[in-house]
């Protein structure tokens, strides 16, 4: 349903001195998608939870130095939600509202969000920059990020 195939040969150890000679580097997941639903007391939305479950989570576009590119471990995601992160002020945890569900850091308190409210049939959710729609699914997010680096950046230019 979801093809996230492109990113599997990114998939890697951590600590791996080889990943910082990779266009992207996936760390595969455990059991952390279950035990962070459980804490957040709901599911991901389907998209997300497949990628997390046959991919894994890391950083995109490794060579772009400028952003932190980070695609947040399902562990991450609920400790943005529940307010459990320390590394987070609370001023910018209230810059998302409870239906954009933020997935992935760009750096410096500035994240990408998936809109719940969007949410369509299979559990796909539109990805948004702010108020700015940059793609229709998480798939095709992370494909024009595999093509271009930060491609949405740059769409209103």
């Amino acid at each position: 349903m979801y093809d996230f195939e492109f990113l599997n040969k990114y998939v890697s150890e951590l600590n791996n001195p080889q990943n910082q000679d990779k266009k992207h580097i996936i760390y595969r997941l455990e059991d952390d998608v279950i035990e962070a639903e459980k804490r957040l007391g709901e599911k991901f939305p389907n998209e997300l939870r497949e990628f997390y479950l046959k991919v894994g989570y890391g950083f995109i576009c490794n060579f772009d130095k400028t952003r932190r590119n980070r695609l947040m471990d399902p562990h991450s995601v609920a400790d943005f939600i529940l307010g459990e992160d320390d590394f987070i002020d609370s001023t910018i945890r209230e810059l998302y509202p409870d239906n954009m569900l933020v997935f992935f850091e760009v750096g410096e308190g500035t994240y990408l969000t998936l809109d719940l409210e969007q949410e369509q049939e299979g559990g796909i959710c539109p990805v948004y920059y702010f108020e700015e729609k940059i793609a229709t699914s998480l798939e095709e997010f992370l494909k024009r990020m595999d093509e271009e680096t930060d491609y949405y950046i740059h769409l209103n230019e």
